[in-house]
């Protein structure tokens, strides 16, 4: 179960990164037939109504300009809640768990320079504090009072993970993907692109993401053994300034393995902001002295 709860965060936290990543690739994404509904003007409509409708931005449009726009972009800050709740059968038996994690994240993009903390709670334990330093050669916790730095083996894999999942590009191939499923709307200061996938098209989104993030053999395999009900994805972005500002996703899956259920519904909200007010990012002695 942990192992997919690490899998299913990674994969969640790579959408919400990669809102911010520093190529673009403006021919990736084709604009949905959805939005031709979104954008239609009615007759029956008033003049202002034609024009407020007709300024909605196509898919194509909008990811163009958000690229644009966070292109000259050197750094940001993101807030994260992560809320899943877990259910294990086995036989007869069942347990139900809930886990909630916050995180927050300053990040330079280049040379990649990460600040995280992190708490994760579950009912019936003592709530973890984590706080990492992760730069381009090593990641850096800090757990309790004590300092440790992540084995060389996995730190190459963890490292590569965080730089695909800021990329962009990947990411415009994933909406590409799901192009039937997603629309545009407004809401207040922002537009956004709304995602209900299901059926064979979620799992494909589900194969892109861990893709992205360079999935080994065993997580392919049991990525195919995940049934994944239903994801909803909301990606705000800033009217004026084409930043993103927001992103919701909610992902209910389950998968069976060695006679064990598990059923896992997931929600999670991120929010970007600091955009270029992030200046420095110091890794502290007693952390650098940990890899000694």
């Amino acid at each position: 179960m942990k192992k997919w709860t690490t899998l299913i965060i990674g994969a969640l936290l790579s959408i919400s990164l990669a809102a911010c990543g520093n190529d673009t690739d403006n021919s990736a994404a084709t604009p949905p037939a959805n939005n031709e509904s979104t954008n239609e003007v009615t007759n029956e409509g008033t003049a202002t109504d034609q024009q407020e409708t007709a300024a909605i931005p196509t898919l194509d449009e909008l990811i163009t300009k958000t690229n644009e726009a966070t292109t000259a972009m050197k750094s940001f800050t993101t807030d994260a809640t992560i809320d899943q709740n877990l259910k294990l059968e086995a036989g007869d038996q069942s347990q139900d768990q809930e886990v909630k994690t916050s995180m927050k994240m300053d990040i330079i993009k280049d040379p990649m320079m990460i600040y995280q903390e992190m708490k994760v709670e579950m009912a019936g334990q003592e709530a973890q504090n984590v706080k990492q330093y992760i730069t381009s050669d090593n990641i850096y916790s800090q757990v309790g009072d004590q300092w440790i730095t992540i084995p060389e083996d996995q730190t190459k894999e963890l490292i590569k993970q965080m730089q695909a999942s800021m990329n962009p590009e990947a990411e415009l191939e994933q909406f590409k993907k799901i192009a039937e499923d997603t629309k545009i709307t407004e809401e207040g200061d922002n537009y956004v692109i709304n995602a209900d996938v299901s059926g064979d098209n979620v799992k494909e989104l589900a194969k892109s993401v861990m893709e992205q993030n360079g999935s080994d053999a065993q997580t392919q395999a049991m990525l195919e053994q995940m049934n994944i009900t239903s994801m909803k994805m909301k990606y705000m972005v800033n009217k004026e300034t084409y930043l993103p500002a927001a992103t919701d996703v909610t992902m209910v899956m389950e998968m069976e393995q060695n006679g064990q259920k598990v059923t896992m519904d997931m929600k999670m909200n991120s929010t970007f902001s600091n955009h270029d007010q992030v200046e420095e990012i110091k890794v502290p002695q007693e952390a650098l002295d940990s890899a000694k």
